[in-house]
């Protein structure tokens, strides 16, 4: 039999006479996938092809073939081997057809090798699965924080309500128990920034967050923010000075904006070591910028992208409290806005973040987002 044609045959070919289960002719190809010459590759056993434990049940199916031959992948539904000379496994796509020639049955074999591809489905399949976890995940996220929201707010309700209780002209309550609601509603306080924290990372990660813009001055909303900090920063020993000059209007989510520099304030204060903190807001006809400066133990520029993730930090966590969502949220709703924030800063100097905002939103970018 001439098998000249099989050489141009991009897959590993290989002829077994049906009647002996023996190898007849392989191609170069095949040569080379298995690593046998082809002179020591014929007239061998096509089980030799195969991983010893799978030798048993393919001379079964090789046998029930003979029976019935017909052009067909082999083993639908299966995972298949080959095994190279070497001891080696390889995932393999095999197909089989009939052949007559010289009055015998023969098999022929394509052998295609589809280790990268089976490892590419394994991978994006194991991608798949994990995108799932992870929706799960913030689904759980959402959920759990909307449920612990309902509690907490209502205990924050009631510690404020006793305390303005306590604070009424002729309330006899000793000073010490005063100081322990005091410090019971900085705590209850602590928790709902918490689990409002959680609340903004669930609604970000499946595009929940909605802006709602309105015209407003952030030089305003600055010296707001300031003065919701009054006793933390009274707490810290940190002083802030303000600069802005000339109002810096445009259309943001207010809140959400406060937010961004409250959590901007707070790592300050924070990492600011009681020293002076310098907060600057400024705007040109295109935008606004805000800085948020502090003289803390500053971060070692390796580690300025890495603040920004989620649950990061550049401290030990042992060290300084939170859950390191703050610059990662600051950094969501700026970008939403269609602003950039960025750090300057190096061990022992401090730390400088600058946040720059155009005043008017961008056009939609993306089908479907949930940013206005």
């Amino acid at each position: 039999m001439d098998f000249s044609l099989l050489e141009s045959v991009p897959d590993a070919m290989v002829i077994v006479d049906q009647g002996t289960g023996r190898i007849v002719h392989a191609n170069g190809i095949a040569e080379r996938l298995f690593g046998w010459p082809r002179a020591e590759l014929v007239g061998q056993k096509v089980e030799v092809l195969l991983p010893e434990r799978l030798r048993g049940a393919h001379e079964g199916y090789r046998t029930e073939y003979g029976r019935s031959p017909r052009a067909r992948p082999m083993g639908l539904g299966l995972a298949l081997f080959g095994l190279r000379r070497d001891g080696a496994e390889f995932d393999a796509e095999i197909s089989l057809a009939p052949l007559a020639a010289d009055g015998k049955a023969y098999a022929v074999t394509a052998i295609r090798d589809v280790t990268e591809r089976k490892r590419l489905e394994r991978s994006a399949q194991l991608y798949r699965q994990a995108q799932g976890e992870v929706r799960e995940r913030d689904e759980f996220l959402s959920v759990a924080s909307h449920e612990l929201r309902t509690p907490v707010t209502a205990l924050q309700l009631q510690l404020q309500m006793l305390n303005r209780v306590a604070q009424r002209p002729g309330a006899s309550l000793p000073r010490v128990l005063m100081d322990k609601m005091e410090a019971l509603e900085r705590q209850t306080r602590r928790i709902t920034l918490l689990v409002n924290e959680l609340l903004d990372v669930s609604r970000m990660r499946l595009g929940r967050l909605e802006l709602k813009r309105e015209e407003m001055d952030l030089a305003e909303v600055a010296r707001e923010a300031l003065a919701g900090l009054r006793e933390e920063l009274e707490r810290s020993g940190s002083r802030i000075a303000l600069r802005a000059d000339r109002p810096a209007v445009g259309r943001w989510d207010r809140l959400r904006i406060e937010q961004v520099l409250t959590n901007l304030l707070v790592n300050a204060v924070k990492f600011g070591e009681g020293r002076p903190i310098a907060v600057a807001v400024d705007a040109d006809d295109g935008g606004a910028r805000l800085t948020v400066a502090d003289q803390g133990i500053g971060i070692a520029p390796e580690h300025h992208a890495r603040v920004f993730g989620r649950f990061e930090r550049a401290v030990p966590a042992q060290h300084f409290g939170g859950l390191g969502l703050g610059l990662y949220i600051a950094r969501e709703i700026v970008e939403a806005h269609g602003g950039t924030i960025r750090l300057s800063s190096a061990p022992g100097s401090g730390s400088i973040f600058t946040v720059e905002l155009p005043r008017l939103p961008a056009a939609p970018t993306q089908e479907g987002a949930s940013f206005e």
